[in-house]
């Protein structure tokens, strides 16, 4: 971050700055107007420095931009892509790659126009009243971010989902990610909003080769209206030579029930943050993380649980392993607003180290402005359990076979929370393989 610009605009992230933004010519007016709003807003940001307390632990100077390019904004793909393996459980499948995007009605809702999933561009045009009320929208509690507002600006493909009020979606939509160019910084942009009572599904799958230097910034935002059901689950596989930093957001308003999963285990250095407020009465929502960090992965993850109402629920466990010269720092803070009586919130981060040079930081927190609720938090460290290990190896187990059986079933309670099959087992394959015999 040394190399970045400081000039009367404010301060650049290197290859981000106005002669970066996607021509006007090519996109609506209100989402010119959405990139120039967020433009200004990052210039007017600092740049992050390991002087702030959330950059602390990761040294922004660790992202190495200057080596980076903005990749080029994307067109829709004139060929369907090869089916993947998992395209046929779900009602949409939208592919994105270096070469374009393809977005797949499996089960003809697109058709019957029963759901909408569509790029920012076309929904800007086709739905411009649910565009200038959610993107860049209420979701975003704690402004301006840095990252969050280079994202707005500089999206190179953005999508929006939309669920109709009353309508149910259970099998939802599979987001699948995959580059492989080197020397660019790919830019996903996701706003998914499901109205009254609605129920929708989201998957999401990243991944590059092992030889492919990348860097992803991702931004998303998720809506769950009065009563609605959101489900996502996002898998990082990162290659070994990619950095990602995210930026994601959620609201969830009266009965409302957010489930969100977040899944990393590849890449070379992680800077993640998630937030959900649940902002009116009887809103829930569900925080589960799984990350493990071998070799000399490095994964920071920030979360945020928010009661902006009375009468609100949340829920976080996040479970990391760490190995080799692996190194991951979760940062959780609960922040009850004031008067937001009568809240329940949990928040929980088990580690497990699991080698000599492996190290985990844990900071949750809590910052509460009123009285008469209930908020808790804890962390726990440690290697695997000896009594357990005794156990299966009096069991006739080889002793890497039976820490790789315990290293499954501290997962398990997040993996269980995945809503499907095929991504509990591809979580599992993973952690089975960054076990190794070497555990």
């Amino acid at each position: 971050m040394t190399t970045a610009q400081v000039s009367a605009e404010g301060a650049y992230i290197p290859g981000f700055d106005e002669s970066s933004l996607p021509a006007n010519g090519n996109q609506p007016a209100l989402l010119q107007a959405k990139r120039a709003a967020a433009f200004a807003q990052y210039c007017e940001v600092p740049l992050p420095s390991a002087r702030d307390d959330e950059w602390r632990r990761t040294d922004p100077a660790s992202f190495p931009f200057e080596r980076f390019s903005p990749a080029a904004p994307l067109s829709p793909l004139t060929e369907a892509p090869a089916p993947g393996p998992w395209d046929s459980e779900f009602d949409v499948v939208v592919s994105v790659s270096d070469a374009g995007f393809h977005i797949q009605d499996n089960a003809g809702l697109l058709a019957d126009k029963k759901l909408v999933v569509e790029t920012l561009a076309d929904a800007a045009v086709r739905h411009p009243d649910l565009i200038e009320r959610y993107l860049q929208g209420p979701v975003r509690v704690k402004q301006p971010r840095k990252f969050s507002s280079l994202g707005d600006a500089f999206w190179n493909f953005g999508l929006f989902i939309y669920a109709p009020a009353r309508s149910v979606f259970t099998r939802g939509v599979l987001i699948r990610y995959h580059h492989t160019v080197s020397g660019q910084t790919v830019l996903p942009r996701l706003l998914a909003v499901v109205d009254e009572q609605a129920e929708l599904t989201i998957a999401e799958y990243y991944e590059s080769p092992e030889t492919a230097e990348l860097l992803a910034i991702s931004t998303r935002e998720f809506y769950a209206g009065r009563g609605a059901v959101l489900r996502a689950a996002s898998l990082q596989e990162w290659g070994a030579r990619t950095f990602h930093i995210g930026e994601d957001w959620a609201r969830a308003e009266r009965d409302a029930r957010v489930e969100w999963v977040t899944l990393l285990l590849g890449g070379q250095i992680s800077k993640m943050m998630v937030s959900c407020d649940v902002c009116e009465s009887n809103a829930n929502a569900y925080l589960s993380g799984l990350f493990f960090a071998n070799d000399n992965q490095h994964v920071d993850q920030r979360t945020l649980q928010l009661h902006s109402s009375a009468n609100t629920y949340s829920n976080l466990l996040y479970k990391g392993a760490v190995k080799d010269r692996g190194h991951s720092v979760y940062q959780g803070i609960i922040d009850a607003s004031p008067g937001a009586i009568k809240v329940d919130a949990y928040q929980m981060n088990n580690n497990l180290i699991l080698s000599e040079g492996a190290r985990a930081d844990s900071l949750p927190g809590l910052e509460i402005d009123a009285d008469d609720l209930k908020c808790s938090h804890g962390a726990t460290f440690g290697n695997l359990d000896a009594s357990q290990l005794f156990y299966l190896q009096s069991r006739g187990l080889p002793k890497s076979e039976a820490r790789q059986l315990l290293v499954m079933a501290f997962f398990e309670e997040v993996i269980a929370r995945i809503p499907h099959e095929f991504m509990r087992e591809r979580v599992r394959e993973d952690v089975r393989r960054k076990c190794g015999a070497s555990i």
